[in-house]
């Protein structure tokens, strides 16, 4: 009796132990903080903020505090809901997958947007990127303070071409960060990128105006232009009409995205309803953004006879001419500073490179329009290879220019 008693108890326990191995293990708080962080990046605020409170609950649970940074992810998912019902309807021309480091030289501007030149070159070492508009009156830049936070800054230029006292324009709000700014011609419209209050990660892309000296309350501009990454640098080219912005939100170490989309004189937003709400939200898909008989060509082509206008006013054959002080110079004999010459120098030789490419591409496009395929990888190249040699060009002038005025 005692035996068949033993029997039957080592049963019910191995049955139990069978039941407890078939049960899935409890999630720990880190994986169902990443559960929420996936659907969060899926554009899923509603599982999103479900798993946000198992999470809260498993930590209770532990006696351990929610680190600051995922009540922050928790609270723009109300951002998010908010947007996914404002989802701007825009074309998107084409995309471009850059290397982080000075990605904005890769933004194709007409002359009317005016010019973004790197920190050094405008004597702000503190500064990657510094804008300035076509007319030259002021320059706009990050600088970091003593904290280390970016404020935006902007200081007027001076006829002898050094920068009046730098003001703060006062868009760090909340101790954040404020960078990448870009005034539209209207001088009046500002767009930037801010990693504080208001975002749904990291940076996104704010737009503000310009009342007398100060700036009005800025606001998000939304998706599809922001998302739970970093977002920067929204620039709108009104004589070419292509919009640029980039964005990390594809996730490749050490590159970023940027869009060429066609902005619109009035925002028009996607059904919420639409299946495809999500997709353009979060640019899965551009070929999606583009309405049946969209000639993408047709925007492309202005923009590159905007760049060749550019080329044209700097290729004056074998001499040039650059105002520098009020004073015209056309050799590099007439520089008195040796950097300024060597800067010089080198804006000639890129020049040059210009010319060569552009040449070589003229042929090569005529061939692929004729039906030969196989100089599509070349086109490519050449095209990168362009683009180079004209930032290049651009910034080795504006080197020259800035180490010569350093000598008036």
């Amino acid at each position: 009796m005692r035996k068949a008693l033993l029997y039957i108890i080592m049963a019910l326990t191995a049955g139990a132990g069978a039941d407890a191995a078939r049960r899935p293990a409890k999630a720990t708080p880190a994986e169902i903080l990443e559960r929420a962080r996936t659907l969060a990046a899926e554009y899923r605020p509603t599982e999103a903020r479900e798993q946000y409170d198992e999470y809260e609950k498993a930590m209770r649970r532990s006696r351990k505090d929610i680190p600051e940074a995922v009540e922050a992810e928790r609270s723009a998912l109300v951002e998010m809901e908010n947007m996914l019902e404002r989802v701007e309807a825009i074309t998107v021309v084409d995309s471009l997958t850059v290397d982080s480091a000075a990605f904005f030289s890769h933004y194709r501007l007409s002359p009317q947007a005016g010019r973004l030149v790197a920190g050094s070159v405008a004597r702000l070492p503190q500064s990657p990127m510094a804008f300035v508009p076509q007319n030259n009156t002021e320059i706009l830049y990050a600088q970091p303070d003593s904290a280390g936070r970016y404020t935006i800054m902007g200081a007027d230029i001076l006829d002898d071409g050094t920068l009046d006292r730098p003001r703060d324009l006062g868009l760090d709000r909340g101790g954040a960060d404020a960078r990448y700014p870009f005034l539209m011609p209207d001088g009046v419209t500002l767009y930037y990128a801010h990693n504080g209050e208001g975002s749904l990660g990291g940076y996104d892309i704010f737009i503000t105006r310009r009342s007398d000296d100060d700036f009005l309350q800025p606001q998000n501009v939304g998706m599809p232009y922001n998302s739970p990454y970093d977002d920067y640098l929204l620039a709108i080219d009104e004589a070419t009409g292509a919009g640029w912005w980039a964005t990390d939100r594809n996730r490749i170490t050490g590159r970023v995205t940027i869009y060429i989309f066609v902005p619109s004189a009035t925002r028009v937003n996607v059904d919420p309803d639409s299946p495809l709400l999500t997709q353009l939200a979060r640019m899965s898909d551009i070929a999606l953004t583009r309405p049946e008989g969209f000639d993408r060509a047709a925007v492309l082509s202005r923009i590159e006879r905007a760049m060749a206008s550019t080329d044209d006013a700097a290729d004056h054959g074998p001499a040039f001419e650059i105002e520098v002080g009020g004073r015209i110079y056309r050799s590099l004999d007439d520089f008195r500073d040796r950097r300024a010459r060597s800067a010089m120098a080198r804006a000639i030789n890129a020049r040059a490179a210009i010319a060569a490419a552009s040449e070589r591409l003229d042929s090569l496009r005529e061939r692929y329009r004729g039906g030969d395929r196989s100089v599509e990888v070349t086109i490519l190249n050449l095209e990168q290879q362009l683009d180079d040699s004209r930032y290049t060009y651009r910034e080795a002038v504006n080197e020259a220019i800035a180490n010569e005025t350093r000598q008036e």
